[in-house]
């Protein structure tokens, strides 16, 4: 049967539609899954995988909806062989059917009712590159009536219509559900606003990199990137006079400048320097020592200045507080030490022709 659940609202509600990623839409999907189990809800759940093989990794979850749900119908191109859990039922769709193109759950039932309806688009998402989809989201009673009746048309089965509906029962799991996504949007808010600030950050630095200026107000001004954008408390940058003594050439923050050598003899400073990699402590009460650099942080994130025979120095940020930074940050971190190494040999490079051609015109 040539039934499409996104078509029949295509239409419609084109004014309501939206492209999502398939982050957004798990986001969405689990929503919906989370009210059902939290409520241990006796429903009929359907929903649409497109294959199979998109199945595995809600292994889990599903298995939850099973031992729940009255019966949960899984929709998808039988690419691979479906595993055998009880209470749920994998109901097998041909390549040409538009269902293989579409991602959808439908609950329908006197207390709680909502539908997802979307089909996969052409083109990949530009910042995941993953694949896209659009459709809508609904609660309209209305909506959900005509996607059940298809749903027992592909299924053959005989409808048998919500005729008596509970809007306070639905009401609290709508506000359950809002609640919820409330709070999904302000941990998506911070994430982009993280992830805008690791971006701008490493954005200004090769800004920074197409200005001619000395090397020590250059790092003073990577620095300040980091302090400025990035948000770090406290930023060093050291470079090495020989082998085992630094200086410090660029600071931020609360830390104070000064041409006086020293050895970065321990904290996560000593060990990036020493292993040549990136190194981050979350609160360095826990790990009982003190980093060379910034002995007051306690969140610490330091990565090596890393030249083509051996460390160089060290780009060292630090928070007051414990726990500051993710993985990502300290990618950025270490990303933001690799460009920054190259800066500093075309600017002592940049300096020793300087001296070199000043001496050949005395």
């Amino acid at each position: 049967m040539n039934v499409s659940l996104f078509r029949s609202i295509a239409n419609q509600y084109k004014d309501l539609r939206g492209v999502n990623t398939v982050s957004m839409m798990n986001s969405i999907s689990q929503l919906i899954e989370n009210q059902i189990i939290d409520n241990q809800l006796p429903v009929n759940f359907y929903a649409g995988f497109e294959r199979f093989s998109y199945f595995p990794s809600q292994l889990r979850r599903y298995s939850r909806l099973g031992a729940v749900c009255r019966r949960v119908y899984v929709f998808g191109i039988p690419d691979v062989r479906p595993p055998s859990i009880p209470g749920i039922e994998f109901v097998e769709i041909p390549p040409s059917s538009p269902l293989a193109r579409e991602w959808f759950l439908l609950v329908d039932t006197p207390d709680f009712w909502t539908t997802l309806l979307t089909q996969e688009v052409e083109g990949r998402d530009a910042i995941t590159g993953g694949r896209r989809f659009d459709g809508i989201w609904s609660f309209d009673e209305q909506v959900v009536d005509r996607v059940s009746l298809l749903m027992s048309q592909v299924l053959e089965n005989s409808y048998l219509p919500v005729t008596q509906r509970n809007p306070d029962r639905q009401s609290r799991h709508v506000a359950d559900i809002s609640g919820h996504l409330v709070g999904a949007l302000d941990t998506v808010k911070l994430t982009s606003q993280r992830r805008w600030r690791q971006i701008t950050t490493l954005q200004k630095l090769a800004e920074l990199s197409l200005q001619n200026k000395p090397l020590g107000v250059m790092l003073n001004d990577a620095a300040q990137v980091l302090h400025t954008i990035f948000g770090a408390t406290d930023v060093a940058i050291t470079l090495s006079d020989d082998s085992a003594h630094h200086t410090m050439v660029g600071t931020a923050g609360n830390v104070i400048s000064s041409k006086q050598s020293f050895v970065i003899d321990s904290g996560p400073s000593a060990t990036a320097l020493s292993q040549g990699r990136l190194v981050q402590i979350d609160d360095m009460r826990q790990a009982r020592d003190r980093d060379t650099c910034l002995p007051m942080a306690l969140s610490i994130c330091t990565a090596p200045l890393v030249g083509r025979s051996r460390a160089q120095g060290v780009v060292v940020i630090g928070s007051p507080k414990a726990g500051v930074w993710n993985e990502e940050d300290g990618r950025t971190v270490a990303a933001f030490a690799n460009m920054l190494m190259p800066m500093i040999e075309r600017s002592r490079l940049q300096k020793v022709l300087f001296d070199v051609t000043r001496q050949q015109n005395k």
